[in-house]
């Protein structure tokens, strides 16, 4: 797969004759002011968004390549959230390999801050069904919006896996006599042998200006206790004087013991409300809400034996040890959106962020081991400029 991948690629963005476009998107942070209980205000300045991504087409090829310029670099091949082709050579068919998003979400950005599902958060959020980038995956898509829908099935994997010796036995990070965590590696293909991922996504187009989406989402990996799985419906409804987007999620979740985040077993709810008014050709407004709910029951720990030696588990997890944890984050957040240009506007806004935590059984704790600012709240002003080119 792996080889494929690099062939395709090579193949699509080198040929003399392909046509070739680049896309671009960059949010400035112009001034915002954030606030969380308990802790000083303070000012941020500087890039939200930076992403550029190049596409090449020619036939019924397209290959495409988006970097993730405002990640995490320092990671081997991070740089690329997606680099893959895709041909289109079956009617009604569409097939693509490579590395990218699965999609199986209704994801849609919200006033001044991202989703839930993507990260943006003040306070911090629990779940593990995120926004599923930078997987190596393949696809088969089927239909389009002239036949009234698409669906898309993906066979993925994670583009980092767990070290493991000959028999399986996962490679366990040290630090002295405490195990800190699994020791991972950087693939550009996955294996099955070590992991399984599927995805599906439907979206329905028959409704005038409304389109309906389900998503299916399973995954497994070999320390995983239990494969995680997620059910997902959204709708977005757009004229060209409103738009309306909603996005529901339900997912149950599991780790192994050292992965990162680790979790026994986490089961959460997200829904997602908002829409976006057009007062005129220059002038618009936002109004964005959202909710998260987790119960997340950590793994009791306890000391591994690696070569005849003993470890004891790194005081964070024994700290976390057996746990179980509910969590409720909401937020409301509003903005005025000017225009600048047809690719280009500039966006002032607030937003007010609530997380609501407990420790088995017992509410209003100021610290909760691996919950971040337990039982505060959160303000943020904020003004950004955004361009697409």
């Amino acid at each position: 797969m792996k080889s494929l991948i690099f062939v395709f690629l090579f193949l699509c963005i080198n040929a003399y004759s392909f046509d070739t476009s680049v896309k671009g998107f960059i949010a400035l942070d112009a001034l915002n002011y954030e606030k969380i209980q308990s802790k000083n205000g303070y000012a941020v300045v500087g890039i939200g968004v930076l992403d550029l991504k190049v596409f090449a087409e020619q036939d019924n090829m397209t290959a495409a390549l988006k970097l993730d310029l405002d990640g995490n670099l320092a990671e081997e091949n991070n740089i690329f959230e997606e680099a893959y082709a895709t041909y289109r050579g079956v009617k009604d068919f569409r097939f693509s390999l490579g590395k990218g998003v699965v999609k199986f979400q209704n994801l849609h950005w919200g006033a001044v801050e991202n989703t839930y599902l993507d990260g943006g958060s003040l306070l911090g959020t629990d779940n593990n069904f995120r926004k599923a980038s930078k997987k190596a995956f393949a696809s088969v898509g089927y239909g389009h919006r002239s036949r009234g829908f698409l669906n898309i099935f993906t066979f993925f994997g994670e583009s980092t896996e767990i070290d493991a010796d000959e028999q399986g036995n996962p490679y366990y990070m040290t630090s002295g006599t405490k195990v800190t965590a699994y020791k991972t590696k950087t693939v550009t293909a996955f294996s099955t042998e070590k992991q399984t991922g599927f995805a599906n996504k439907l979206e329905l187009y028959q409704f005038n200006n409304l389109t309906l989406t389900q998503g299916l989402y399973y995954y497994k990996n070999k320390v995983q206790p239990d494969p995680s799985i997620a059910i997902d419906f959204g709708l977005s409804y757009e004229t060209p004087e409103l738009e309306i987007w909603m996005d529901t999620l339900a997912g149950y979740s599991s780790k192994g013991m050292y992965e990162k985040y680790s979790t026994r077993r986490l089961t959460e709810y997200f829904i997602q409300l908002g829409g976006e008014k057009f007062l005129d050709e220059t002038w618009s407004v936002v109004l964005n809400t959202e909710a998260l709910y987790t119960k997340n029951q950590q793994h009791t720990f306890s000391n591994v034996t690696i070569k005849s030696t003993t470890y004891t588990p790194d005081s964070a997890l024994v700290e976390k040890s057996g746990q179980t944890t509910k969590s409720l984050n909401y937020k409301v957040e509003s903005a005025v959106k000017y225009k600048i240009s047809k690719s280009a506007f500039v966006t002032v806004g607030g937003l007010y962020e609530r997380k609501i935590a407990e420790k088995n059984g017992q509410k209003n704790l100021s610290y909760i081991p691996g919950v971040f600012n337990a039982n505060k709240e959160a303000f943020k002003l904020s003004s950004s400029v955004s361009f697409w080119f």
